[in-house]
């Protein structure tokens, strides 16, 4: 569907005619998941994602050309003007994204899963982007001769991150754009060439660093930048006033984030700060599942360029130039707890819910009521339920396919948005009410069926020698209908700035059975524990480089190894990698400043693929790795010794040095001569005979008393 009033016949630039096509679509997906509660028999939290997306296309290309009269703001088609990328890909998180939960009960779409892999990422700010390593802009196509090397794209992503913070496009808070550019605070910059470019005329080089800032950019400023819209016409917007928020003006409040997070309001990113901070989760996990769920909430900025958006020559009219970008958040947030009402004969819990209370919890003080932009193709809320649970949806919110007095249970409830009468939903309005069936279940949230972890093993000190272990996991007891293998393609970055890896030790054991899958599983001290024999409960095996699908080695300059690896995992097995190291010793100006707190290293990456299913991308945890850091008071303490020693030098000399110069002027000046040695020694050995002789003198001769 084109939007009628965003694709009217405006002009692309001042030196085209062409007409270009813009579409926005909206999403807010809310997932509940039961949690266990003191106070009733059971509870519901909510997992929610919000996206927006913008999609421009456009008959001519984008490069090159001075943009006019287009729904997108000028810094970004400048942005992709100056740079020749595929993707950009901006996500920040609070936690790393180790482990994924196979929800049985509840059926997935693509587009769900597609989302659920943007909220996924490494924990901190990390940036990707995706250069094209041809010059397709001069018509010409890659090839040995005009590759760039690795160094060239490190400076040219470098110049991208610079960009995207002058105009407003990058956290401006929490995480500084300096920690990741800069190689001396031990971030890495992965320079690689993806797999799968078959398909592409143009290869690509991806270019990805991170920074683990703990969630510091959950700030307003932060939130401002990659999210709302504030500021449109003053240029102090962020991707929401850069994407034009669905040509929708963020001064009416509408939209998904701008109706939710009203830029009119100040404290309209506190909201949407204190969700992310986890400040509105009302119930608890149960203690069981809080090590399995995966509690990340997270921000991303999506954007996607075709080749023709950098060609001058375009191809048919179905290969157009298009941009697509996708601001969207993540997070978690505790519903109010179900009460005890009378239903015919009986009594039975229900859970009272509003727009509201599924979207923003208890913070939606400021926010009175969502107003979905008129101009978008679609803005739909889906809503999923766990089996067990039944729905009656309250009258005017939109339900698709259902009568909005039916009885639903479980699965997946889509609600079209731009149906609502008078153009918007009261977000206190009643919703919904969810009550549990006899067969309903309140077991949380299944366990996790992928997992990856990393950490690093120093028996002889923080400093010292040591071992780096990866791990990569395939539960079976997650989800049982899952029989088939996975195939796992990881990557591992061993830091050569901040260790010295040993490759001739890289060791690999497969474990197979006895719960070898789970998170808690861990291997035996004693390989005689476990067999190869496959009638055995704990089986394990030593597996070589060759014994991989595939495998790749890369050495950098700067002593860094990129490890990729693809094997095949069977169900409830698991992948452990083990490599030695030893110690490094930097020099003093690639220390930071807080030396003693530890450099982070960057995650071990992995995904897991299973047959025709949308692959799942997974993190580890950074790793906290701390060099052999000297005493860093030692130079204040030579600079003192020095300086005292040249102190006591220099001041004697300059005292001997005036001294004679003193003396020198006065002979010249009185014509005095200056005695000799020899005649000083005399005249003072007469002074001491002459003093001698007088004290002789004085002395009294009187006799002693006769007895």
């Amino acid at each position: 569907m084109e939007s009628t009033a965003c694709a009217s016949n405006r002009p692309l630039g001042a030196a085209s005619a062409e007409q270009y096509s813009y579409f926005h679509d909206e999403s807010a997906t809310i997932k509940l998941y039961p949690a266990v509660s003191t106070a009733t028999p059971w509870t519901m939290n909510a997992h929610v994602y919000l996206e927006s997306s913008s999609t421009l296309k456009s008959t001519t290309p984008l490069a090159g050309v001075e943009q006019t009269h287009t729904p997108f703001a000028d810094n970004v088609l400048k942005l992709i003007s100056r740079y020749s990328m595929r993707r950009l890909l901006i996500r920040v998180g609070d936690v790393a994204s180790a482990n994924t939960a196979d929800d049985n009960d509840i059926p997935h779409d693509v587009d769900q899963l597609l989302r659920e892999e943007l909220a996924r990422g490494p924990s901190g700010t990390s940036v990707l982007a995706s250069f094209i390593e041809s010059d397709i802009e001069g018509g010409h196509h890659s090839n040995k001769n005009n590759r760039h090397s690795k160094e060239y794209y490190q400076y040219k992503y470098a110049s991208l991150l610079r960009y995207l913070l002058d105009n407003n496009l990058f956290p401006p808070c929490g995480a500084p754009l300096d920690s990741v550019r800069v190689r001396k605070h031990g971030h890495s910059t992965i320079v690689q060439t993806p797999k799968n470019e078959t398909r592409q005329k143009n290869n690509s080089v991806e270019v990805e660093s991170f920074l683990a800032a703990d969630a510091a950019t959950f700030c307003n400023p932060g939130i401002q930048a990659l999210l709302l819209s504030k500021g449109a016409r003053t240029g102090e917007g962020g991707w929401g006033a850069a994407t034009n928020n669905g040509a929708c003006h963020p001064d009416k409040n509408w939209g998904l984030f701008d109706s939710l997070f009203p830029s009119t309001s100040p404290s309209s990113s506190v909201a949407l700060s204190d969700l992310l901070l986890k400040s509105s989760l009302d119930s608890v996990l149960p203690s069981p599942l809080q090590k399995n769920a995966n509690k990340r909430h997270s921000i991303w900025i999506d954007m996607t360029i075709s080749d023709p958006c950098y060609n001058a020559q375009l191809g048919p009219e179905d290969d157009l130039c298009t941009v697509h970008i996708s601001r969207g958040t993540s997070y978690q947030i505790g519903l109010p707890s179900p009460s005890l009402q009378n239903a015919g004969d009986e009594q039975k819990l229900v859970l009272d819910l509003s727009l509201g209370d599924l979207i923003l919890g208890n913070k939606r003080e400021e926010s009175k009521a969502w107003h979905p932009c008129p101009l978008s193709d679609s803005s739909r809320v889906s809503l999923y339920t766990p089996t067990g649970f039944t729905h009656k949806i309250a009258e005017r919110t939109g339900l698709i396919s259902n009568n909005a007095n039916d009885e639903v249970d479980g699965g997946k409830l889509e609600f079209n948005a731009l149906n609502w009468e008078e153009g918007y939903f009261d977000l206190s309005a009643p919703w919904t009410q969810i009550y549990q069936n006899e067969q309903g279940s309140n077991e949380g949230k299944p366990s996790s069926l992928f997992g990856i972890s990393r950490t690093v093993q120093r028996p002889l000190g923080l400093s010292s020698i040591g071992t780096l272990v990866s791990v990569f996991r395939y539960d079976q007891t997650a989800s049982q209908h899952h029989s088939a293998s996975v195939q796992v393609e990881s990557l591992d970055v061993l830091p050569g700035a901040l260790i010295k890896p040993k490759i001739n030790t890289l060791r690999m054991m497969l474990y197979e059975g006895e719960g070898a899958g789970k998170d808690c599983f861990i291997p035996p001290l004693n390989t005689s524990e476990c067999s190869s024999n496959q009638s055995s409960y704990l089986r394990c095996s030593e597996m070589l480089l060759s014994d991989l699908q595939s495998h790749n080695l890369v050495l950098n300059s700067d002593g860094t190894w990129l490890i990729e690896r693809t094997v095949m995992l069977n169900p409830d097995s698991s992948l452990w990698m083990m490599i030695d190291f030893d110690e490094a010793y930097l020099p003093f100006q690639k220390f930071p400043a807080d030396a003693n707190r530890g450099i982070d290293a960057f995650p071990s990456r992995a995904k897991f693929s299973i047959e025709a299913a949308t692959p799942i991308t997974l993190y580890s945890s950074s790793l906290l790795l701390l060099p052999p850091v000297p005493d860093m008071s030692m130079p204040f303490n030579v600079i003192s010794l020095s300086c005292t020693l040249w102190a006591f030098v220099l001041g004697s000399l300059l005292n001997v040095l005036t001294k004679r110069a003193t003396e020198s002027v006065k002979t010249d000046f009185t014509g005095e001569k200056e005695k000799r040695p020899i005649d000083k020694l005399r005249d003072k050995l007469k002074d001491k005979i002459g003093r001698l002789k007088r004290v002789i003198k004085m002395e009294p001769t009187t006799k002693a008393p006769r007895a």
